[in-house]
Parts: C-alpha cells; sequence; structure tokens
C-alpha cells in the first residue's frame, strides 16, 4: 500500500518545478535527510514496538491484537492519517518557476549555438566569395540570418509545446512521446540513478541475510545497524546541501562516489578467497572482514550513497527537457521508475547470489557493487562537460 501510495514521485516534481537552479541541489538534500530521517525512525519505531503487546476491541471488528507483527501497521495508518490531514488543509500548489528557468536556459543554448554557426557560415561565406558582394551588403546579409534564426527559434521552442502538424500532443505526455524527448544527459542520470540504486540494495537490502550467516545477528541487531545509518545520513545530507552553494552538481557526485567505493572496498573479505573452512567467517584473521568491520564500512557506502542521490537527483532536473518536465514523464517519475526497477533487479541478484554460495553472499555482492560504482564514476568524467 506504501509503495502505491507513498508520494515521492509527487515531491521530487515540486522540488523541480518549484525551486530555482540555485537551490535545487539544496533542496534535493533537504528530502534526502528527511529520508533519512524515516529510514532512522523506521527500525527504531520497530525495536520499540516490539516491546508492546495487548489486546483490543473493535465494533464489528472483534478482537484485535498490537504486537511487533501488527504494531508498524497500526503505527504507519496513523502516521499517514496525520500526514493525509496536513496535505488537506495546509499543501497548495506552487508557483512552477524552476520550469520557467529550464525554458528560458534552454532558449539562450540554443540561440547562442544558432548564433555561432550563424557566424561561422558567414565567414566562410566571406572567404569563399569573389568580391561582388561590399562589405555593407554582408552586413546586412548576416543581420538579416540573425533575425530569421531568432524567429525560428522562438517559434520553434513554441511549437515543441504545442500540438504537431497531426494534432497530436508535443509535450512528452505520451508513452513514445517520453523517448523521442530524452536526451543524452537524462539517460546518463537514468543510468546512474539505476547502478547507484543496485549498488545501494547490495549492501543494505542483504544485511539481514549476511550478518545472520556471517555473526549471527539478531533482527534487533539489524534494525539498530539501520537506525544507526539513517542517523548518520542526516548530518551527511545538510553537508551536501552545504557544499552544493560552492560545487558543482557533477563534482560532488563524483567526490561522494569515492567516498562510496571506499566503503564498499572495506566489506570486501580477502581471505574468503583463500579459505572457507568456517561456516560463518575467518574470525581472527586481521584482513577478515568482522562484526566492526563491516559496520564501518556499511555507514561509510550507505551515508554515501545517500548524500550522492541528492546531487544526481539535482543534475537531472536540470537536463531533463522542458518537454518532458512540463508532462507526464518528468525528472520526478523517472527518477522513481528507474530507481525501483533498480531496487528490483537488486533484489534478484541478492537472490540469486544467496542460492549460489551463502558462506560467499557478502563478496558475490559488494564486488559487483563496487564495479558498479567505478562504472558511475567514469561515466561522470566521460561525460563531464554535457553535465554542466
Amino acid at each position: 500500500i506504501t509503495g502505491l501510495g507513498a508520494p515521492r514521485v509527487i515531491n521530487r516534481r515540486y522540488i523541480a518545478d518549484s525551486t530555482p537552479f540555485s537551490l535545487r541541489t539544496a533542496a534535493s538534500a533537504a528530502f534526502a535527510m528527511a529520508t533519512a530521517v524515516g529510514a532512522a525512525m523506521g527500525p527504531g519505531m520497530a525495536i520499540l514496538l516490539d516491546m508492546i503487546e495487548f489486546e483490543f476491541y473493535l465494533p464489528l471488528l472483534g478482537k484485535h491484537y498490537f504486537n511487533g507483527m501488527t504494531g508498524p501497521g497500526y503505527f504507519m495508518c496513523l502516521c499517514w492519517g496525520i500526514y493525509l490531514f496536513c496535505a488537506l488543509i495546509w499543501l497548495k500548489e506552487p508557483s512552477r518557476s524552476g520550469i520557467e528557468e529550464l525554458k528560458r536556459r534552454e532558449e539562450a543554448e540554443v540561440a547562442t549555438s544558432e548564433i555561432e554557426a550563424g557566424n561561422s557560415a558567414s565567414q566562410r561565406a566571406l572567404m569563399e566569395s569573389l568580391g561582388d558582394y561590399n562589405h555593407s551588403c554582408s552586413n546586412d546579409t548576416e543581420a538579416s540570418f540573425r533575425q530569421k534564426s531568432f524567429e525560428g527559434i522562438f517559434n520553434d521552442n513554441e511549437n515543441d509545446l504545442g500540438e504537431d502538424e497531426n494534432g497530436e500532443s508535443k509535450d512528452g505526455s505520451g508513452y513514445f512521446e517520453c523517448f523521442k524527448h530524452l536526451n543524452h544527459a537524462t539517460l546518463i542520470c537514468m543510468s546512474l540513478i539505476f547502478m547507484k540504486r543496485i549498488s545501494l540494495e547490495n549492501v543494505v537490502g542483504s544485511t539481514s541475510i549476511v550478518t545472520k550467516n556471517r555473526y549471527g545477528w539478531s533482527i534487533k541487531n539489524v534494525g539498530l545497524l539501520h537506525l544507526v545509518n539513517g542517523i548518520i545520513v542526516i548530518p551527511v545530507s545538510a553537508l551536501a546541501g552545504w557544499l552544493s552553494q560552492f560545487r558543482e552538481d557533477r563534482y560532488l557526485a563524483v567526490l561522494f562516489l569515492s567516498i562510496t567505493l571506499f566503503g564498499m572496498v572495506f566489506l570486501i573479505d580477502l581471505t574468503d578467497f583463500v579459505s572457507t573452512e568456517t561456516e560463518m567467517y575467518n574470525e581472527g584473521h586481521w584482513l577478515a572482514v568482522g562484526p566492526a568491520r563491516y559496520i564501518t564500512g556499511s555507514i561509510i557506502a550507505f551515508s554515501g550513497i545517500e548524500a550522492c542521490e541528492s546531487f544526481v537527483a539535482s543534475l537531472m532536473s536540470k537536463v531533463v527537457p522542458s518537454a518532458l518536465a512540463v508532462g507526464t514523464f518528468n525528472s520526478g517519475l523517472l527518477e522513481t521508475l528507474v530507481g525501483t526497477w533498480g531496487r528490483a533487479m537488486a533484489d534478484l541478484i541478492i537472490t540469486t547470489m544467496a542460492l549460489i554460495s551463502l558462506r560467499q553472499l557478502l563478496n558475490l555482492l559488494v564486488i559487483p557493487a563496487s564495479l558498479l560504482v567505478v562504472i558511475s564514476i567514469a561515466l561522470i568524467r566521460v561525460n563531464y562537460e554535457e553535465l554542466a
């Protein structure tokens, strides 16, 4: 129910549509920080609710039980009820200043490229001419060319968000229209989100099964680790928002992905390549990944990749074409869809690797995740100028 009704897509669209470019990353970092608060609150409340157990009666429904299994359901029902009440009373549609800024930026880029193309074409014409036209005539021709270029630019932009000659919508809201408007920079951001989600789930989503088989942890131990992860992400997200005032999104994305890579490499257990005689892990070996090292690496990787999410989300909202931004397939929906597919793929990977070997599960998950982070860093570096 939460997966179907959670307003994550709407929240991200509000951030993209209603915040200026200069504050976009800070707003995305605030969103990530709020997500981290929920991530920390969830496991913490699960531990507390597991300590409460009682029975109660409801008219026409009979006896009900409140315990560690049903308590989270009642708690989330209360939270969503409060959220719905607050949204109905106080939520108002903001002005879409972000979309207007995106359109102006696209118009400026197109105008600049057209003027540069006009200047180069005029220079070639002057060099190849035989002197039949004088200097004033050349200037008049160039001025006329520029005027027509500007008229074509703005006419094209108006037609892009209107209807084509067949009367079909051109706002990017159709299923096939979406693919036509996708540019290279948007596809790069979608790829980054997909790989980032797989890497994150490989580390965090497998915590319960990895720690149970390697260290004999209980559910409360796993919940406590998730609680600590969520709490630490809060100041990290605040730091990410502060750094966004001084550095570009692409630079900070590479920085935090490098931190994530360090945390994941820290989780690789080299001793498992040599000896797997024990059923759990090679306890006592200084290279073995014990509980303390696992906690440290997990916190570093989780914090780095969660902070990176705000930069990639902000970057995608800035490079997505305005034709998509005003339609159904906006940056918020695209990011959520790609992230969901990444999470599903990660769950499939975890299941497959667990069937291969529970003893080697940590390395089987962390090594591919590390490779995906390396590919993500390389993808940003290769397309660094395009993601400006």
